[in-house]
């Protein structure tokens, strides 16, 4: 009777340092990140980012309000199917306005150097059109800012 005894406790034990262990594992205290990984499955590179000027804020603000519902940015938070997907190219200040001033560019989906006919000419002007070109040649995926 005695060896049943031991037998049950010796398995309340080890359940319960199962359990413990378990519980311990998925505390929010982990020293473990989580991995973001591409359609193909490899994973993506680690997003270094820096702190916005304040242009470049301002020129956030524009971009969601006035492009972000064509055009995919992850640094915007946008989503869009229309226009390009500028995570996916690169483009500098003068790419973006002269996108901007002519409604699309060379990256224009359908287009090998023109625009699209998608894009609205002029959908910003003057300064805010310039603070969006610095956010954008900020933030597109490679770009190469002057």
């Amino acid at each position: 009777m005695r060896d049943r005894y031991l037998q049950a406790f010796a398995c309340l034990a080890a359940t319960l340092a199962t359990v413990l262990v378990a519980v311990g594992c998925g505390g929010g205290d982990s020293a473990t990140v989580a991995q973001r990984t591409s359609s193909s499955g490899a994973p993506l590179a680690g997003a270094t980012e820096q702190p916005l000027s304040p242009a470049e804020q301002r020129g956030r603000q524009l971009f969601v309000d006035h492009c972000g519902a064509c055009h995919t940015l992850d640094a915007a938070g946008t989503v869009g199917n229309v226009g390009p997907n500028l995570d996916d190219i690169a483009v500098n200040h003068a790419d973006v306005l002269h996108a901007i001033r002519t409604g699309g560019g060379r990256h224009a989906k359908g287009q090998g150097t023109g625009p699209s006919g998608n894009m609205p000419r002029n959908l910003v002007t003057g300064k805010d059109a310039q603070e969006v070109a610095a956010f954008v040649a900020a933030n597109a995926s490679g770009s190469s800012t002057p």
